[in-house]
């Protein structure tokens, strides 16, 4: 490569973490060979992060099947609704992509610090707090048969997510935790319909459980537009919900989208959540919203805004932006 570094800096704010500011430094061509070293950053009101990966391809040819190799190592300070999580983490990945498949394969460990925030006694929460030492090997299958990633308009997308908790010492957390994935899209002339559901699962062994951080929440663009990303806990009730994270979730969300005006398209929308405390327990309350939304074409994607109200409480609503779909 003619310009081996690449150098990226950059000023927002996103809905859920404040105000930001990133860096980004990547070696590309790293020793040779197409390896890279990148070394991320980010300062927001919400978060502190810091992430230096490496990446190696065909790091392994076995029977004409190419292996590359990841790692990663980082340091992450984010605000919860109602706690905070400190975490230091170390990953080792193996990853096979060819076409519309990938497969990874890989162990990680993490120290996490669980700390409740001083509102916690408003909210009446209690949370999982304390110094978690987790060491896990996990496994993340993806089958993308969109026909595009930005603005896909027929296909379907399987995922399936599965990390398992081993005991290293006597404070470790031993336990199973998956998600999967299902989505698919089609048009009919100009009408583009899409339906996503999602299951995820924490199974716990020890006393000691996990940190809050690594259980379910619901709300943001890719579960239920009424509220913000991770706002909602495990559900009381289709209108309540505590900040504490679910052992069990579930979600499903139903979209039609139609152009009205040149590049300018019109969206309905329901989404429909499911989070319970207790592992494999799909009995719990839902919290059903609906919405609708505006989406404008640009050549990386549709700009959206979306505006979902509980169906059971319209004061209960949200207002979100994205840039690219939702499923």
């Amino acid at each position: 490569m003619e310009k081996p570094y690449h150098l990226e800096a950059g000023v927002g704010y996103d809905t859920y973490v404040g105000a930001r500011v990133k860096g980004e430094i990547i070696r590309n061509n790293f020793l040779g060979n197409a390896q890279q070293l990148k070394f991320q950053a980010s300062l927001s009101q919400r978060e502190q992060l810091a992430i230096l990966s490496y990446f190696k391809p065909t790091f392994l040819n076995i029977m004409e099947y190419k292996i590359d190799l990841g790692s990663s190592l980082g340091y992450s300070n984010l605000e919860f609704e109602g706690f905070r999580e400190k975490k230091a983490f170390a990953k080792l990945f193996l990853e096979h992509e060819v076409m519309k498949f990938r497969l990874r394969a890989g162990v990680a460990l993490e120290n996490i610090e669980i700390t409740a925030l001083d509102n916690v006694q408003t909210l009446q929460q209690a949370f999982n707090e304390g110094t978690f030492n987790l060491f896990y090997p996990y496994v993340d299958f993806v089958y993308d048969a969109r026909d595009s990633k930005l603005n896909p308009q027929y296909g379907y997308y399987l995922s399936a997510y599965t990390e398992f908790g081993l005991s290293q010492d006597e404070e470790s957390s031993v336990y199973y935790k998956s998600l999967f994935e299902g989505r698919i899209i089609h048009t009919f002339s100009d009408l583009t319909l899409a339906a996503v559901g999602k299951v995820g699962i924490v199974d716990v062994e020890t006393e000691q459980g996990l940190p809050e951080s690594k259980y379910f929440f619901g709300g943001g663009s890719f579960s239920n537009r009424a509220y913000g990303f991770r706002e909602i806990g495990v559900i009381i009730s289709p209108t309540e919900y505590s900040n504490n994270g679910a052992a069990t979730m579930a979600n499903l969300s139903l979209e039609a989208d139609y152009p009205v005006w040149g590049d300018v398209y019109g969206a309905v929308f329901t989404d429909n959540t499911m989070l319970t405390e207790e592992s494999y327990d799909f009995t719990g309350e839902i919290i059903s919203s609906a919405g609708v939304g505006v989406r404008y074409m640009t050549p990386i994607g549709p700009f959206k805004m979306d505006v979902g109200f509980n169906v059971n409480d319209p004061s209960q609503y949200g207002i979100l932006f994205q840039i690219g779909q939702s499923f």
